[in-house]
């Protein structure tokens, strides 16, 4: 094994006017990932501070725009059978997957080969109301279309179930669903995680994943829990605000992987979900990959990333230049040491 969690740590002093121009520092950090070696901003002194980046909606304004899209939306049940696309028969000859809590569907606009929605029955979800079962029922769907797609068309072997939640995080919609891509071509990041993961093995002989587990749990300051087959811990160089991620134990692809892999990835979720919204946070990013499917592998594991993200006043964004083009995480909230301690006594 031989993994490092290294950081520089630098000093930026100014004069500050609002202290009668007396010296005023900060404390930065740059984290680098143990896998990648991309790195992660965190602005310690703002942390310490208590700076507030977050603009939450209010409930009236929720309610709103609950209200004002519900009428008429094509993914609540009474329409989902109604005005939603299928799939040819050739590819699923149902047309569409049903679960107890969800139905999946081909997305109308196209964004990757087989590109699935997956609609929850409730128009609206706090982020609090993200109920294990459903959330199971989700990932399951996912797991199920990705299976049978794979049956069909084993080219497409790179998949990812994933989520945007309401508008904050670049969801195109209020009603609750997720979404389940596969192609022939992965996500970049992904890509990065399989030849960095490949790399590793190579040089050590042993895969990364469970090295890193044993790792964060000697360490202990960002190791989380485990439930099932799964391991959570708060990323040490986080991509994303409040970034947990969970590794599904000796899982190197969706085909290898079970509805109970996927209930034990629903639990975590929704506990993590819940301390988002206790946190104020409306919305969130999630990310299930793996590496190609049908393709056992020694050196990768099937994980998961989930972010949360701010509400802005209408006219800010939280990507900037530096995270568009730079490609720079920036973290402002709790440090992951925090986040793990305070996301711990929920596991």
């Amino acid at each position: 094994m031989s993994i490092s969690f290294n950081k520089v740590v630098e000093k930026s002093t100014m004069l500050n006017p609002m202290n009668n121009f007396a010296p005023d520092t900060h404390t930065v950090e740059f984290r680098v990932d143990p896998l990648t070696g991309q790195t992660c901003f965190v602005g310690i002194t703002l942390i310490e501070r208590g700076m507030k980046l977050v603009s939450s909606l209010d409930e009236k304004q929720i309610d709103e725009i609950v209200q004002k899209t519900r009428e008429g939306c094509f993914m609540c049940p009474e329409n989902v059978d109604k005005v939603t696309p299928k799939y040819p028969s050739e590819v699923l000859p149902e047309g569409r997957l049903h679960g107890t809590e969800a139905t999946l569907f081909p997305n109308i606009l196209a964004v990757s080969k087989y590109s699935a929605v997956i609609a929850q029955k409730s128009h609206y979800l706090r982020l609090t109301e993200y109920s294990p079962d459903m959330l199971s029922d989700c990932l399951s769907l996912g797991l199920q279309f990705i299976k049978r797609i794979h049956e069909v068309d084993s080219p497409a072997k790179h998949a990812a179930i994933g989520c945007n939640s309401l508008f904050p995080s670049g969801g195109s919609a209020t009603h609750p669903h997720f979404h389940t891509f596969i192609d022939e071509v992965p996500f970049n990041h992904v890509e990065t995680l399989l030849n960095s993961s490949r790399r590793y093995f190579d040089e050590y002989s042993t895969n990364y994943w469970d090295d890193l587990i044993e790792a964060e749990k000697k360490e202990g300051e960002r190791y989380i829990g485990s439930i099932g087959n799964t391991e959570w811990l708060a990323s040490f160089a986080p991509s994303g605000i409040q970034e947990v991620q969970a590794i599904i134990r000796n899982k190197s692809n969706f085909i290898e992987c079970t509805d109970d892999d996927m209930s034990s990835l629903a639990k975590g979720i929704s506990r993590v979900l819940k301390y988002y919204g206790e946190c104020g946070m409306i919305a969130f990013n999630l990310i299930v990959y793996s590496g190609p499917l049908g393709e056992k592998s020694e050196y990768f594991c099937t994980g998961l990333k989930v972010v949360s993200r701010f509400s802005y006043w209408t006219n800010v964004s939280d990507i900037t230049w530096r995270q568009q083009l730079g490609e720079r995480c920036e973290l402002f909230t709790e440090t992951p040491e925090t986040l793990a301690g305070l996301l711990r006594k929920k596991f």
